[in-house]
């Protein structure tokens, strides 16, 4: 199988076992009373087992990712199944933003009944930079399915991964008092691999490719994301979870596509000039 296909693929079905060991340790391993993960409980080892070799073998698997092509032309793909995944994905970052503004108010009404907790800034920071993220992705997936550099394409490239920096601190205030870090450190953890995603696309507008370390980091953050809805998140960061994966796979298969090609129609051998005859 290709690996356009195969490594997306894969990151899928391991978001998707991640999902199912996640169910099955929060059911068998979880305390409700203390709020703490029983040591040793082969349901935790299961979930721990799957994540290391997923990280372990996506490792292994895009060290032999190559992609030529540089600057917009690394994401050209017209594919329609990659239209459809940034056209949902657009819609998804722009339904996040709704929501994160209904979220916003549950956040500030908790802010004003207790004390010490921080202002959610973090939060309406994210609402506010996830609407202009869904219309980046938008077209963004149009320029790249056309195989035509976007206007303001640097800009386009930068803003999701604009809109993830807040939520990630926004993530880890709202978590910080957990008295598990295994509660949300799947989704921690999966927020920073996101992050470096899409700034490693992002790098590509500044000529600056790192191919191995954008796919490698965008579908190990699938797997996590994936695994992270298991915990049955509000519906805000579930969408916002969702916007990312789409995102990421997307981009993933745009680059592993175009590696593909150039390996399959290397350029031509140049004729020796005159003067080095």
């Amino acid at each position: 199988m290709r690996k356009e296909i195969l490594l997306p693929a894969l990151a899928v079905v391991g978001g998707g076992a991640g999902f199912a060991l996640r169910t099955w340790q929060l059911s068998a391993a979880f305390d409700e009373t203390t709020l703490l993960f029983r040591s040793g409980a082969p349901s935790t080892m299961a979930l721990l087992i799957l994540l290391t070799a997923a990280a372990a073998g996506l490792l292994l698997l895009v060290l032999g990712v190559k992609a030529p092509r540089q600057g917009a032309e690394a994401f050209f793909c017209p594919e329609t199944g990659y239209m459809t995944l940034m056209t949902a994905a657009g819609f998804l970052w722009i339904a996040a933003g709704l929501l994160g503004f209904l979220e916003m108010r549950t956040q500030l009404a908790l802010w004003r009944m207790q004390t010490g907790l921080p202002f959610p800034l973090m939060l309406l920071l994210t609402a506010l930079l996830c609407l202009p993220a869904g219309a980046g992705a938008l077209m963004l997936g149009k320029g790249n399915y056309r195989c035509t550099r976007p206007a303001a394409y640097p800009l386009l490239a930068t803003l999701p991964a604009y809109a993830l920096l807040p939520w990630l601190v926004a993530v880890y205030q709202i978590n910080s008092r957990q008295p598990a870090l295994m509660l949300f450190a799947i989704t921690m953890v999966g927020v920073v691999c996101a992050e470096l995603g899409l700034y490693m696309a992002a790098c590509f507008a500044f000529d600056r490719p790192k191919p191995r370390l954008c796919i490698y980091f965008s579908l190990l953050a699938v797997v996590l994301l994936l695994t992270s809805l298991a915990d049955r998140p509000g519906l805000f960061t579930a969408v916002m979870s969702m916007a990312c994966v789409l995102l990421l796979l997307a981009q993933s298969w745009a680059l592993l596509r175009g590696g593909a090609e150039e390996k399959k129609n290397p350029e031509p051998a140049q004729e020796p000039q005159e003067s080095d005859r």
